[in-house]
C-alpha cells in the first residue's frame, strides 16, 4: 500500500481549486484554506485603506506626515501580530484566525479616530465595509467562484467549437416555435413600449428564472453525478483528466466504491459548478437565436411593416440599401430579437432539465467534466485512508 506523498496531495488540492471545486479538499476550513488563500488580496485592501487617514483637518506637508504616520501604524501592527504568532515580520500568514481578521477589520478603522475631524462615523463606516469585504471574500474563496468563472470560460470555448452541433441538435424546434412569435404584431408593440432600463430588467428576470430552474434541479443532479458503480468506472473517468493522482490505483480495488459523503457546503459548491456548466449552453442558445432573428428581421421586416405593427413612426438607428431595398435597424427590432432570444434560453433550460431527449443530447455534454472531477475526488479521499 503506497501512501500519497505530501507534494502530490498539495498538487491535487490545488488542482481541485483550479477546477472550481475547493470543497473537495479534506478538512476544508476557513482559517487554513479560505482566508489563507485570500491573504494577498486582503493585505492589499488593508494597506489601501491608509487613504482613510486623509481629511481636511490637515493640509500640505502636514497631510504627508499624517499619511506617513498611518502607514507606520499599519506596518507596525502587521509586524507585531506576525512576531506574536511566530512568523517573520512581513510573512503572509499560513493560518488566518480571529487575531488576523481583527487586525484587518479594526486597525485601518482606527486611523480616522486619530487623524479625522469626524472619527465616530468614519470608524463605524470602515468597520462595516471591512466586515462586508470579509464576507464577500469568504464566499468567493470558499466556493472557488473565480476559478469557477474560468471553468465557465473554458466551457464557453468548447461550446463555440461545437456550435454547429448545438445548432443542428437543439435549435430547429426552438426556431419553428419562435418564428411565429417574431412575426407577431403584438410582440413588436410590447417591445416598442420598453425603455432600455426596463427592458434590461425584464430580460434579467427571465435569465434569473432560468438560473433558478437549474439551481433547484442541481442538488439532485449532483447526487447522481457522484455515484460510481465500480473502481474501473472511477479510474476511467479520472484518467481523462490531468489531475496528479489521475492514474492512482485504489487502496482496495475489490471493495465497493464508497465516495465521501457530500456535506451541505460541498453540495452548494458542486451545484454552482453544475449550474455554470448548464448556463454556458443556455447562453450560447440565446446568442445564436438572437443573432438569427437580427439577421432574419433585417431581410424580412420592412420599415412600413414595423410602423404598422408598432402603430407609430420609427426612428431607425441606422439604415442602408441592399439589392435596391432599404434595410433599417431599429430599437424595436433589436428588442424583439433579444426578448425572443432570452425566452428561448429559458425554454431550452427547462427542456434540458425535464425532456428526456434534450437530457440525452445536452446534459451529458455539460456534466461530463464535472463527473471526471468527482472521480478524482473519490481517488483522493480513498488515498487519504492510507494516511489515517
Amino acid at each position: 500500500m503506497v501512501e500519497m506523498e505530501p507534494r502530490v496531495r498539495a498538487a491535487t488540492e490545488r488542482w481541485f481549486v483550479q477546477r472550481g471545486l475547493p470543497r473537495a479538499i479534506d478538512d476544508y476550513s476557513a482559517t487554513e484554506d479560505v482566508f489563507t488563500r485570500a491573504a494577498p488580496f486582503l493585505s492589499g485592501v488593508f494597506f489601501l485603506e491608509v487613504f482613510a487617514s486623509f481629511d481636511d483637518r490637515f493640509g500640505g506637508w502636514a497631510q504627508l506626515g499624517v499619511f506617513g504616520a498611518a502607514v507606520g501604524i499599519l506596518v507596525s501592527a502587521v509586524i507585531v501580530v506576525n512576531r506574536v504568532r511566530g512568523r517573520l515580520a512581513f510573512q503572509l500568514p499560513d493560518e488566518v484566525g480571529p487575531v488576523e481578521l481583527g487586525l484587518f477589520v479594526l486597525v485601518p478603522a482606527i486611523l480616522p479616530v486619530l487623524f479625522s475631524d469626524d472619527p465616530g462615523w468614519r470608524f463605524l463606516g470602515l468597520v462595516s465595509i471591512n466586515l462586508v469585504i470579509l464576507a464577500i471574500t469568504y464566499v468567493v474563496t470558499a466556493y472557488g467562484l473565480v476559478p469557477m468563472l474560468g471553468f465557465g470560460a473554458a466551457q464557453m470555448r468548447q461550446r463555440v467549437g461545437q456550435l454547429g452541433q448545438l445548432v443542428a441538435r437543439g435549435l430547429p424546434l426552438l426556431l419553428l416555435f419562435t418564428t411565429f412569435v417574431f412575426l407577431n404584431a403584438e410582440m413588436w408593440q410590447v417591445a416598442s413600449d420598453f425603455n432600455p432600463v426596463f427592458y434590461g430588467l425584464v430580460l434579467g428576470f427571465l435569465l434569473i428564472t432560468a438560473v433558478g430552474f437549474m439551481a433547484l434541479r442541481a442538488p439532485r443532479e449532483v447526487a447522481q453525478l457522484g455515484k460510481f458503480e465500480t473502481w474501473d468506472v472511477v479510474q476511467a473517468c479520472a484518467a481523462r483528466t490531468d489531475a496528479p493522482i489521475a492514474n492512482r490505483e485504489p487502496v482496495d480495488p475489490e471493495a465497493p466504491v464508497a465516495p465521501p459523503e457530500f456535506q451541505r457546503a460541498d453540495r452548494v459548491n458542486l451545484s454552482l459548478l453544475v449550474v455554470i456548466a448548464q448556463l454556458v449552453q443556455v447562453l450560447m442558445v440565446a446568442v445564436v437565436i438572437g443573432l438569427f432573428y437580427v439577421g432574419f428581421g433585417l431581410l424580412a421586416v420592412r420599415r412600413a411593416t414595423i410602423e404598422q405593427w408598432t402603430t407609430s413612426p420609427i426612428e431607425p438607428l441606422t439604415s442602408f440599401n441592399l439589392a435596391g431595398s432599404e434595410i433599417v435597424v431599429t430599437w424595436e427590432h433589436l428588442a424583439v430579437a433579444g426578448f425572443i432570444a432570452v425566452f428561448s434560453a429559458l425554454q431550452f433550460a427547462v427542456a434540458m432539465l425535464t425532456d428526456a431527449t434534450y437530457r440525452e443530447e445536452f446534459y451529458e455534454d455539460v456534466t461530463g467534466e464535472i463527473r471526471e472531477v468527482l472521480a478524482v475526488r473519490v481517488l483522493y479521499h480513498d488515498a487519504l485512508r492510507t494516511l489515517a
